[in-house]
């Protein structure tokens, strides 16, 4: 195996979702790949097939001396390797700071992606990274337009789509009934990641409920989840029949079954108060790129209608009218929509754009 040129690394236990399409447009561009990721994502990465060195890291719950002493290996292992181009797969936070203050020759390029737009106004901690990280990759075009207007001059910025996924072994699935479409509400169990209180009592208001079944996919027994609470909450409705929850952690494998089994995906991110509002143009969640991934039509609050990727892709409701459009959401999907017609779904697009903005021509071939 040559030697890396590329060090694609995570630090943290989270984010992997991000870690396989940016290994997959390194290795499709001919570029030696080093990733350097949390033991927790160890097995994950090592399963892409791409023959990429993977080198796990120990910074998970490590403070002070202990935290610096990782830092410092981390960083001997790339330059010891040769590695001239740093990508970090989440460009925030402490332990990264720390990192970005190490010192490194004057050849070594750093990249990350920045999962908020708003670290960039008022963070100290973001400018001190800042300082390391001059360009910065964002997750979809409306975070772009934002960073653009708040950023520091000196920084460079471009957008990559986290589409694609390795091959997952397909789980067996609840027995679905006939004609009964299946919405999928991927992610954490959180009140404060998603308005799931609005579509139980949008539900529990029709007389007549439609066909349909809510896939509550994600943790919601978790220490900070409120899967307790909305279980309750639909059971007092006595809607036990219309939602599908999970007790514990979904694994990959059961996790991309039910996505790619789902008619639609609903990211219940209503603009109803601050929490929720991030979502609206600071960051994404991760249900976007799920659906575009798999190319599911999104249901979404109106509020999204203004951004060109939802235009294409999304059915849109009014929290007032959610009754009404659930009521109606079979018919909407049975008439002709052209969704996902725009070149940025593909592959090819994303690998140019994304290589394109580490400077591929000094790259290639290690």
């Amino acid at each position: 195996m040559s030697r890396p040129n590329v060090a694609l690394i995570e630090l943290y236990d989270s984010h992997d979702e991000l870690l396989f399409s940016q290994a997959l447009f390194l290795q499709r561009s001919g570029i030696q790949t080093l990733l350097i990721v949390s033991e927790r994502h160890r097995a994950f990465a090592a399963s892409f097939g791409f023959g990429q060195e993977v080198i796990p890291t120990y910074c998970s719950g490590k403070k002070g001396p202990a935290l610096w002493k990782e830092l410092w290996r981390i960083r001997k292992i790339i330059l010891d390797m040769g590695v001239k181009v740093l990508i970090f797969n989440t460009a925030h936070s402490n332990p990264v700071r720390n990192f970005s203050l190490l010192s490194f020759p004057a050849d070594v390029r750093f990249f990350g992606t920045l999962h908020g737009v708003n670290k960039l106004e008022g963070s100290l901690t973001q400018s001190l990274i800042s300082r390391k990280i001059k360009h910065y990759f964002l997750l979809n075009d409306y975070m772009l337009e934002k960073a653009l207007r708040i950023a520091n001059r000196a920084l460079k910025f471009s957008v990559y789509y986290p589409l694609f996924q390795p091959a997952f072994q397909v789980k067996e699935l609840v027995a679905r009934k006939p004609g009964e479409l299946w919405v999928c509400i991927p992610g954490l169990v959180e009140y404060k990641r998603r308005d799931y209180p609005s579509l139980v009592e949008a539900l529990s208001g029709l007389a007549k409920k439609p066909a349909v079944r809510f896939i509550i996919l994600g943790n919601g027994t978790h220490a900070h989840g409120n899967g307790a609470e909305l279980q309750k909450l639909v059971q007092e409705r006595n809607l036990e029949d219309y939602f599908l929850f999970f007790d514990g952690f979904v694994d990959h494998d059961q996790f991309h079954s039910y996505l790619q089994a789902s008619d639609v995906v609903m990211p219940l991110t209503h603009p109803i108060n601050a929490e929720l509002m991030k979502y609206a143009e600071d960051q994404i969640t991760g249900s976007f790129n799920l659906a575009f991934g798999y190319r599911k039509p999104l249901l979404m609050h109106e509020y999204y209608k203004r951004y060109p990727d939802f235009q294409e892709n999304a059915l849109f409701y009014s929290l007032e009218g959610l009754g009404t459009f659930l009521e109606n959401l079979e018919q909407n999907l049975q008439e002709e929509h052209a969704f996902y017609q725009n070149p940025k779904w593909g592959l090819d697009f994303q690998t140019k754009n994304y290589v394109g903005f580490l400077g591929v021509e000094n790259l290639v071939g290690g």
